[in-house]
């Protein structure tokens, strides 16, 4: 059941929590403290205390003393993090609990206002029924029975408001403890900034919204807002809300001083050097940027526009966007198969162009997500965590462009799955236009109990596509075997389905050329199996594929081409 907070508009939702978990992350913070202290002991003790003479000696001493110096911001900031932790773990335990315990009295006690509600409607429709013929005892009682319905139905909505007012007050007191972990996080380096900086940091981490994001972005001074992207440019290059320029400068600020602190070992060392080849010699901009995500690290870039000028003079990237696109990968997928992705999305970018004169099309590669693999994949897991990110990625996107703005959805195999949920899960539809759909495998079964309760998925507002190749076996599989995502998307109400097999396509300037087939389930290269036999160029994806070309098309024009 979906319900909404009448007074706040808040989602009637479980929050989320361990507390066993942040019990014993706070401990082993606490452990960690405790281990860099006695460190420090040792280290002084090394070089007050050292016997013997000579160079060597003098070297192991001083440098033991620089290096118990240094560890003391390190240990400081240990300690915050372990602060924050344990008042948020204590917040949690108290008003999360609270909340989520009155969930199930809330649901019981709306279901009971709404039957009162449909009593009340029973007795006065008996009621107008009677006739100056019934006698005084029909009539009368008919009044009573109104009377009683009215009683009634105060009763459950006076228990109803209570129990909400509860429930409001609860989460509206862990909320501030979340906004305010969120600030002591950022803060934990110990960064001196002015007070007004710092009142603006725990502003923005307590916004609710792009829009409360934004608003408090535009009422800082231009010095505020610089220290704040230089100073935490995680925190600014990842939040919904901030200026996509603002964004892209933060987080190539994180992207130096991640390579700056490098290496880190496998996988992340190479995902980190192909993420370097996309913004540096394909001009990708970093809109997302979180690298040590477990259990993988989680990045968007957008291809297609620029954050300076000519002369070195930031621009804002959107200006002149007429269309942006999303590509979203399914299982397997992360930032080590970012140079497909991205080859994909600048094609994307050329043929939208190229097919229509007054399109602009900018098209990011998302990576927001844990991608399942063989186990996991039946399951909505990976999706309900993705749709939650990247329903955030839409909603901060419908913030930054105009209306005037085409948005297309793109998910190939699971990544249909989780852009799915994310816009037919939410109240609105993020300001999608097109949400398509490309070797899908499936799409969530009528309604997800965590994101719409007893509500159906809605896509109204949103046109689908869908396609899949005739000997696309996987994706068949994938749904038929799935628990949560069993739907065929081009089954779906209003649903248009483009071709995939092969044939006409048209061509940049004019004309058309034939387009290839797409043997099986791969987004890029391979045949049928999850891994491939490694036929090139030819999956949902690539440039001269019939499914690629179609989807260009869409974003194009509005309609596939076949």
């Amino acid at each position: 059941m979906s319900l909404t907070s009448p007074n706040r508009g808040w989602t009637l939702e479980e929050i989320e929590y361990d507390s066993g978990q942040l019990e014993g992350i706070h401990a082993d913070l606490g452990k960690l403290t405790d281990a860099g202290g006695n460190a420090q002991i040792v280290l002084r003790n090394i070089d007050g205390g050292l016997e013997g003479r000579g160079q060597s000696i003098t070297l192991v001493q001083r440098e033991s003393g620089l290096l118990a110096t240094r560890m003391n911001p390190t240990i400081a900031t240990l300690g915050r993090i372990a602060d924050v932790v344990r008042a948020y773990g204590e917040a949690v335990a108290t008003h999360a609990r609270t909340a989520n315990d009155l969930i199930d009295d809330i649901e019981t006690a709306h279901a009971a206002n709404e039957a009162a509600v449909a009593d009340l409607e029973n007795a006065r429709s008996q009621q107008q029924m009677c006739t100056p013929d019934d006698d005084a005892s029909t009539r009368s009682t008919a009044e009573q029975d109104v009377t009683d319905a009215q009683s009634s139905l105060a009763t459950t909505r006076s228990a109803l408001e209570g129990l909400w007012e509860s429930w409001e007050a609860a989460y509206a007191l862990w909320d501030e403890a979340y906004g305010a972990a969120i600030a002591g996080l950022v803060r934990s380096d110990g960064s001196t900034l002015s007070d007004s900086t710092l009142s603006a940091i725990d502003a923005l981490a307590n916004a609710d919204t792009p829009a409360e994001v934004t608003e408090i972005w535009d009422s800082l001074t231009d010095a505020q807002r610089d220290a704040l992207r230089l100073t935490y440019p995680g925190f600014i290059g990842n939040l919904e809300g901030v200026p996509y320029l603002d964004r892209m400068l933060a987080n190539r600020a994180a992207y130096e001083r991640v390579i700056d602190a490098g290496p880190y070992g496998e996988p992340l060392d190479t995902q980190f050097e192909n993420l370097g080849i996309e913004i540096n010699r394909f001009q990708g901009q970093l809109l997302m940027f979180n690298p040590f995500e477990q259990p993988q690290a989680t990045a968007a870039v957008m291809y297609g526009v620029t954050i300076q000028d000519e002369n070195g003079d930031p621009v804002d990237p959107l200006k002149g966007v007429t269309n942006v696109n999303v590509l979203v990968g399914g299982m397997f997928s992360g930032l080590g198969d970012l140079e497909a992705w991205g080859q994909s999305a600048r094609d994307l970018n050329f043929f939208a162009d190229g097919y229509n004169d007054g399109t602009r099309s900018a098209t990011i590669a998302w990576y927001g997500y844990d991608s399942p693999n063989l186990l996991t994949e039946h399951t909505m897991g990976s999706a309900t965590e993705g749709a939650a990110t990247l329903s955030a990625t839409l909603r901060g996107l419908d913030n930054e462009v105009s209306s005037s703005v085409t948005t297309s959805v793109i998910g190939h195999s699971y990544g249909s799955t989780t852009a799915f949920l994310a816009v037919g899960g939410s109240p609105d539809n993020l300001g999608v236009d097109n949400l398509i759909a490309v070797g899908s495998a499936g799409v969530p079964d009528g309604y997800h109990q965590t994101w719409t309760g007893n509500d159906p998925m809605d896509y109204s507002g949103t046109q689908v596509y869908a396609s899949r190749a005739p000997g696309d076996l996987v994706a068949r599989y994938g749904e038929h075997s799935s628990f949560g995502h069993g739907t065929n998307p081009e089954e779906l109400p209003g649903a248009i389905s483009f071709e995939s097999d092969g044939g006409t396509v048209p061509k940049v300037g004019g004309g058309t050329e034939d387009g290839l087939g797409t043997p099986g389930h791969a987004a890029h290269d391979g045949g049928n199996s999850i891994w491939g036999w490694w036929e090139e160029g030819n999956g949902y994806l690539a440039r001269d594929s019939e499914s690629f070309r179609n989807i260009a098309y869409i974003v194009a024009n509005g309609h596939a081409w076949n």
